[in-house]
């Protein structure tokens, strides 16, 4: 379930959230971005097979009309089909195995045969190259297709557990691969073809499945009925409330297979109550003929729940602002249908949207715009289930019949819940707290020298003129309120507000983490260094925040400064190569160079940059050549034409699902002499041995850009893409703050 961006720069993931079926299921769409969407599906392809007229794409074997398979086209496709065919009877997915493949590449395929780690039935693999198959062997009688298929067969056969639940992938896995899957409808595509075949619907019948074979595929389709009822969430979020099915609700994604609990999956998807997956499992349980009991009350209360939490006068829509795609849900009174959230959480049944943090959020606006635009967020799915209900009820059950209405007020509009509600701070999870007033420096004077567990301080709303020391390791920094907690102060190195700290120098800025201050976390402050407005109009170096500290992690705030170095994390690291840093959702403003200027390796994601015409972004990357500099989702801007950044020692950028405006000058990240190499006059100047180590992924910049802004990661080391360009990934593995700031959400929480 990865996600890719085409070349035209349009963002889909290949779960199938935007994939045309879906697409369709989103009433409220525009015509024109439904067919630009369609298109970017139809590019997707691994096989990399000739460019040319987009003819094919990954979806082309479900679309043909029934006389395309007597042409001999369809055969040639059928072989392509039978050699991506591996060893497990399975297939690969999101492969475009329809465009015609030169020898060298069908060769690449067929060194693949016998891979075990890429068979699956995620985004419709394996069942759609079946369904293909079945359809070839009816209209031309050949025995290889037929032969195909039944290994095909095989292949699902095999992986079926014990309660009958399917995985996405097998027979090897890794990770949330294992978790019974019923996201992007693996295991209801598994299921429905079964039944097809073993009750010979077309074009599953003619010789393509025996008697003893059908009895194996009932008996598996049977299983897999049970597993549906044993997984159903069992939760006080019913919709049945009062009835005898009471407690009973939906479907998440996936469940764990030994104790049918819901399951995580992927960063941003977590254990939850999931509505579109849902749809399709209640759909198919209509389809059983002669219900039991179990089957009845699994229906009523999935129906309940979908008329429950339904959410109306709303429309989710995707738009385009200056050249970006962008989802957004917005009132519309004359939405004519519901919409449901893809995930409500466990814990408050609240719609949520999740970025690849793993850290669920309330509204769009919250997460960045990969995950924004490049997941299905909410759906209609559920809405066609109604009229299908309605006569099924009638049929089965009218006695539990339960009442629902695509007309009613749905759960945002009748009180059961609040869209976009914020986390309120919960004061007494707070190890200390600073009224407005007090002294920020005195609650961490009061911490323990070296505190085992976070300690933690609130700081209440209020302009706090000091300057702030951390000294000591694992202390968490809240403030009530990021734009109406502020820290200010005027500092430049020729004059500091406090030089010394119990009786040892400290380094200038308003808010300093000394080498001792390790695994601090800050959160929800304004922090400004205005030594360049109030005390000399220069833009010497004025630190806002600096850190000699490692595993560093400063979120939601912002950062403001009248000179250079606004932002500066130049610690050494357990290692002595550099520190560890993390940033989320920062407004960083200065009209000073190098104004977020990172020592070691650093991550950053969802900020907004905004310069006044020097360099914004500097690394130094020295002493190891991991070392990186990552900027993933966010915003650069600036008062005028401004470079994005420079460096002047070894560095190594990763620039990712980015936007900068016009004011964000038509010029790559370089050496600071490589322009001007007059500024280097009397400077002993570093050769950065490790050469230009600049790379892009899905960056976009009003007014278009002269090149050096394409697509060039797949020339890093390792070659990575822009899905795996994660904080852990920066990080080498050794820390993973984004685990950190889950388990302080609790105080952390914005």
């Amino acid at each position: 379930m990865s996600t890719k961006a085409n070349k035209t720069g349009f963002i889909f993931d290949e779960s199938s959230d935007i994939h045309h079926e879906k697409i369709k299921s989103i009433k409220t769409m525009k015509h024109l971005t439904t067919i630009i969407l369609l298109a970017a599906c139809s590019l997707l392809t691994m096989a990399q097979p000739p460019q040319g007229p987009q003819r094919y794409g990954s979806r082309f074997l479900q679309n043909r009309p029934s006389s395309y398979f007597s042409s001999d086209d369809a055969r040639r496709v059928g072989d392509q089909v039978l050699l991506w065919q591996r060893t497990t009877g399975g297939w690969p997915k999101n492969i475009d195995m329809a465009t015609p493949m030169t020898e060298e590449q069908k060769s690449k395929v067929r060194a693949d045969f016998s891979r075990q780690d890429d068979s699956t039935t995620d985004n419709g693999a394996t069942t759609m190259q079946m369904n293909y198959l079945a359809r070839l062997f009816q209209a031309t009688g050949d025995p290889r297709y037929r032969d195909g298929f039944r290994k095909g067969l095989e292949y699902l056969l095999s992986g079926q557990y014990a309660n009958g639940g399917w995985p996405q992938f097998w027979p090897e896995q890794r990770d949330y691969q294992i978790h019974i899957t019923y996201n992007d409808d693996a295991m209801i595509n598994t299921m429905q073809l079964l039944r097809n075949v073993y009750e010979e619907k077309e074009p599953y019948g003619n010789g393509l499945s025996d008697a003893a074979l059908k009895k194996k595929l009932k008996k598996a389709f049977d299983k897999s009925v049970e597993c549906i009822l044993k997984t159903q969430i069992v939760s006080k979020f019913s919709g049945v409330k009062g009835t005898k099915d009471d407690g009973l609700a939906i479907w998440c994604q996936q469940h764990y297979r030994d104790t049918y609990l819901p399951a995580p999956a992927r960063a941003y998807e977590l254990p939850s109550f999931c509505p579109v997956e849902s749809a399709w499992i209640v759909r198919l349980l209509m389809q059983l003929p002669n219900p039991d009991k179990r089957v009845k009350a699994a229906v009523h209360a999935a129906m309940a729940w979908f008329d429950k939490y339904k959410l109306t006068g709303l429309s989710y829509k995707r738009i385009f602002t200056n050249g970006i795609l962008n989802a957004t849900l917005v009132e519309d009174p004359k939405a004519e249908a519901p919409i449901w959230g893809r995930f409500y959480d466990l814990d408050n049944c609240l719609p949520y949207v999740c970025d690849r943090d793993g850290i669920p959020r309330r509204r769009l606006e919250d997460i960045g715009s990969e995950r924004r635009n490049g997941y299905g967020w909410y759906s209609a799915r559920p809405a066609e289930l109604y009229p299908i209900y309605e006569e099924w009820a009638d049929k089965y059950d009218p006695k539990n019949k339960v009442s629902i209405s695509l007309k009613t007020k749905g759960a945002n509009e009748n009180g059961t819940l609040i869209l976009g509600v914020q986390p309120t701070i919960k004061e007494e999870l707070f190890d200390a707290i600073v009224q407005r007033g007090g002294s920020i420096q005195e609650a961490i004077d009061r911490a323990p020298e070296n505190p085992t567990e976070p300690y933690k301080i609130l700081i209440k709303k209020g302009l706090y003129h000091e300057k702030v020391i951390v000294d000591r390791p694992n202390i968490v920094l809240v403030g009530e309120n990021r734009d109406s907690c502020i820290i200010v102060g005027a500092e430049a190195n020729g004059l500091m507000m406090k030089a010394q700290h119990k009786g040892e120098r400290v380094h200038s800025g308003i808010l300093v983490l000394t080498s001792k201050a390790d695994d601090c976390v800050i959160s929800g402050l304004t922090v400004i260094n205005n030594y360049g407005t109030t005390v000399t109009n220069t833009t010497t170096h004025q630190f806002s925040v600096y850190g000699s500290a490692t595993r560093t992690i400063i979120i939601n705030s912002n950062i403001i400064a009248d000179g250079n170095d606004a932002l500066s994390l130049w610690g050494k690291g357990d290692d002595g190569k550099g520190g560890l840093y993390y940033h989320s959702d920062l407004f960083i403003r200065c009209p000073g160079v190098d104004f977020i200027c990172p020592r070691g390796k650093c991550y950053a994601t969802r900020c907004r940059f905004i310069g006044d015409t020097r360099a914004i972004l500097w690394h130094d990357g020295r002493g190891d050549i991991s070392n990186k500099f990552v900027v993933t989702n966010s915003e650069f801007d600036a008062l005028k034409p401004t470079p994005l950044g420079r460096y002047h020692h070894d560095s190594q950028f990763f620039i990712v699902n980015c936007h900068m405006t016009k004011n964000i000058k038509d010029e790559d990240i370089d050496h600071a002499y490589k322009r001007q190499p007059e500024l280097a006059n009397g400077k002993t100047v570093d050769p950065c041995p490790w050469g230009h180590r600049v790379y892009y992924y899905g960056c976009t910049r009003d007014g278009g850009h002269s090149g050096w802004l394409n697509d060039n990661m797949d020339k890093a080391e390792g070659h990575p893409t822009y899905y795996t360009t994660t904080a852990t990934w920066t990080f080498d593995g050794k820390w993973d703050p984004e685990k950190r700031i889950r388990d302080l959400w609790n105080v952390l929480a914005y």
